[in-house]
């Protein structure tokens, strides 16, 4: 990034349970409705030459650019378990991966309105070469999609995932 530009990080889940921005939280998935309406009015008051949702919902919020980070299925599951999540909500963030549900709905928006997105494949990067590729990517508005096609290779879980 230039010097002199301010960088801000949004954590959106953090967000969103701090501030009650949310409608209902689901327990059975042990997760939050998210009060759409009341999270964009708290993001307009964010100020930042350069403000970075982080969430699996900051593709639907209003952005300028959007950058998938895409991880091997296994590897997210065996990431969930080990942080104790709900069996429901690991299979659901596991076919989400699979089925590029994320992906899918980032593309709508460079379609409809031709917001730029930029698909990483994380699973095998350090932390360093994932933000100096997004920074890139950034910098140059560039766009890449279809670095990564889970479905071939993990079709069998989505059986098992039922």
């Amino acid at each position: 990034m230039k010097k002199g530009i301010s960088v801000r990080h949004v954590d959106l889940t953090k967000v969103v349970k701090k501030n009650k921005l949310y409608i209902e939280k689901d327990e059975y998935m042990d997760s939050y409705v998210v009060d759409f309406q009341r999270l964009r009015e708290y993001l307009k008051d964010l100020k930042g030459d350069f403000v970075i949702l982080d969430g699996h919902i900051s593709h639907l919020l209003d952005v300028d650019y959007i950058v998938v980070l895409r991880c091997n299925p296994q590897v997210i599951m065996e990431r969930l378990k080990r942080r104790g999540y709900p069996e429901e909500k690991i299979k659901e963030n596991v076919g989400a991966e699979i089925l590029d549900v994320s992906l899918v709905e980032s593309l709508e928006r460079l379609k409809n309105e031709n917001i730029p997105v930029y698909e990483i494949d994380t699973t095998s990067r350090s932390i360093d070469f994932i933000l100096n590729e997004i920074i890139h990517a950034v910098e140059n508005k560039k766009i890449n999609y279809g670095v990564v096609d889970w479905l071939e290779d993990y079709f069998f879980m989505i059986r098992e995932l039922e």
